[in-house]
């Protein structure tokens, strides 16, 4: 992958880490729902087949969707690829265009991608209150990571965390 070409990671989680129970999240703030439609608008978004299948179809509009799956070979609206290889190959022809590379979740598909040092940046939601779910990202992951604010709200702030490894 081209250095110039960086993958951002953008995910909504507790302080605990919860990410989701079953198929959904387990709040609902809209607004925080639009700053993740804004952000990846026009750009391309990479996932699990899970996170494609919680979506909606309102998450593929306007995006170049990646989906990482040994399951199903084909999605509308999706480019479907086996393995995490096989998705870093599909970006290459990708590298030269204006586009950011988003990793949308969940949270296996970004552990895979923490593993193999792919985030060059990360945008965290980090939610408030205390959720119940059964769906966890690893925020040790982000224990020497650079935090600034970005945003704060009175249910969530958004931070941007950047891996000191790119920097």
């Amino acid at each position: 992958m081209n250095s110039s070409q960086k993958i951002i990671g953008i995910m909504a989680s507790t302080r605990e880490g919860i990410v989701g129970h079953g198929l959904d999240l387990p709040w609902s703030y809209p607004d925080e729902y639009d700053h993740f439609l804004n952000t990846t608008e026009g750009h391309i978004i990479i996932m699990g087949r899970q996170t494609y299948e919680a979506s909606g179809v309102e998450l593929m509009k306007n995006r170049h969707a990646i989906v990482l799956s040994q399951s199903v070979h084909t999605l509308p609206h999706a480019k479907v690829v086996p393995s995490l290889n096989t998705c870093l190959d599909t970006l290459k022809p990708l590298e030269s265009s204006e586009k950011k590379i988003f990793m949308i979740g969940g949270a296996q598909i970004a552990h895979l991608f923490f593993e193999a040092n792919l985030i060059s940046s990360f945008i965290l939601t980090e939610i408030h209150k205390n959720y119940g779910g059964d769906i966890r990202l690893n925020l040790d992951y982000f224990r020497e990571w650079k935090r600034t604010e970005i945003s704060a709200k009175s249910h969530y702030t958004i931070y941007n965390l950047e891996n000191p490894y790119f920097l």
